[in-house]
């Protein structure tokens, strides 16, 4: 009779072994914050600022950008990535220039950015509340510095230029300030439209008065402000 239980029971043991190896399912991630889908379009208004006061510079760029989804193609190392073709116009009176063609592509969880030749790991999914990684990961050109891009909100309700949109994801990607310097990068993606807001400030000042704000006693930076305007798909 033991001899009986002992095999029943071995066999019961095989099974259930198996069955865990069965079950076992690859992840599954949701993307929609950053949709990869051809033909999407977004237009946004841009100011750019670059200020020297030694050198008596003070200039203000504003302009309209375009970013075009124009597809997936097969990179050096024959990855899939999807192309972005980018235009900008001084005003609605002039017509579409072509400014640069990033690329963007998904490694297992992550979201890498290829600007102007050089990659950035813009999202780690799972999207959740504080949780960061090094955004200059991928970027050989500044191998030394580590960037900690922070998820600081997510599924929030807001909207810019008067787009509302129901669920927002901010990554705040430097974040230092002191009496003398400030440096503020952030990025905005909207569920299911992708980038709706970018900021970068990156300033020096050497009037050291904490009364006023650092941007009204700049020496030496740049700010820069793209914000959506419209979106839509061709």
């Amino acid at each position: 009779m033991k001899k009986w239980f002992i095999i029943i029971s071995a066999f019961v043991l095989i099974v259930a072994c198996q069955e865990q190896i069965i079950e076992q399912h690859p992840t599954v991630y949701d993307y929609g914050y950053f949709p990869l889908d051809s033909g999407m379009w977004k237009q946004y208004n841009v100011t750019s600022i670059v200020i020297d006061e030694p050198s008596q510079v003070w200039d203000t760029a504003k302009y309209q950008l375009r970013e075009v989804f124009a597809g997936w193609i097969l990179d050096a190392t024959n990855d899939s990535v999807m192309r972005i073709k980018r235009f900008f116009r001084d005003s609605v009176h002039h017509s579409w220039s072509v400014l640069s063609v990033w690329q963007v592509d998904i490694k297992g969880n992550d979201i890498l950015q290829t600007e102007e030749n050089i990659k950035f790991l813009k999202i780690k999914f799972p999207t959740k509340l504080n949780s960061d990684w090094n955004g200059n990961i991928y970027n050989s050109q500044d191998s030394l510095n580590e960037y900690r891009y922070t998820i600081t909100s997510v599924d929030i309700i807001g909207s810019v230029n008067e787009l509302v949109f129901d669920s927002i994801l901010t990554i705040t990607q430097k974040d230092k300030t002191s009496i003398i310097d400030k440096i503020y990068f952030f990025e905005k993606y909207a569920y299911g439209v992708g980038l709706i807001e970018k900021q970068q400030i990156d300033i020096y000042s050497e009037d050291v008065d904490p009364s006023i704000p650092i941007e009204k006693r700049v020496t030496k930076g740049t700010m820069y402000y793209q914000k959506i305007t419209s979106y839509g798909k061709n």
